[in-house]
């Protein structure tokens, strides 16, 4: 082996080293913020939902006790939409927000989700993932899954797929949390109806419900205070 040989031969180990300890720093950081699941609260054929230990103190309020009709009342006020690609936005091409969550489903979640709040201690959140039978019953599903958390008085949600045909597996059940084939997770962008409860959290960056205002505003009278 000759000089020049030994030179590259050297550089591209060196070069081939450091891509390789930096790939992993880079998925190992990666692994550390997957959110940890603690506890399954429910699960069924049709939802599940779980406790998940986040990866670094976020201050939630829990566990805190909320009633099952004023998180159906929080939850029926949210809606969603795609968020845009560039060449879609800079024509002002963007989707009409549509419903988040039916109201057979928030009937089915709501009693769950109050459960996991009561619950989950101030470093986790209720994760929830709601199924509905695809056109291929035996091979694919259709998926809404997301989580919640609440910072007295912000009520926090986040999506990871709303209504997505997913896989599944007689013989091997497809976890919608962390999918096994997953399909490339869309942005979504939230929104929440009547706007002015809808506000950025001072403690963190993205918006969530001020829902005790909202609540005392949506009160019968005589139950507001």
């Amino acid at each position: 082996m000759n000089v020049t040989s030994a030179t590259q031969w050297g550089c591209g180990r060196l070069v081939g080293s450091r891509l390789g300890l930096a790939m992993f720093c880079l998925l190992a950081i990666g692994c550390s913020r997957l959110p940890v699941p603690i506890e399954v609260i429910h699960e069924d054929q049709r939802l599940v939902i779980r406790l998940e230990q986040v990866a670094k103190d976020e201050g939630y309020t829990h566990p805190i006790s909320l009633k099952v009709a004023d998180v159906e009342k929080v939850l029926k006020g949210m809606s969603f939409r795609e968020r845009p690609t560039w060449p879609l936005r800079l024509f002002g091409k963007t989707a009409i927000p549509e419903r988040l969550l039916r109201d057979d489903e928030l009937q089915s979640l709501a009693p769950y989700l109050v459960e996991g709040l009561r619950t989950a201690n101030p470093n986790e959140r209720v994760a929830f993932a709601l199924y509905e039978p695809g056109l291929n019953l035996t091979d694919e599903r259709i998926v809404t899954a997301g989580w919640i958390a609440v910072r007295d008085p912000f009520f926090h949600v986040g999506l990871n797929y709303v209504r997505s045909l997913q896989p599944q597996s007689p013989t091997r059940g497809y976890y919608p949390f962390y999918p096994e084939i997953p399909p490339a997770p869309p942005s979504y962008e939230l929104f929440f109806e009547p706007q002015q409860y809808w506000m950025k959290d001072p403690i963190d960056g993205p918006p969530a419900v001020q829902f005790r205002d909202y609540l005392r505003a949506v009160a019968p009278l005589g139950e507001g205070g």
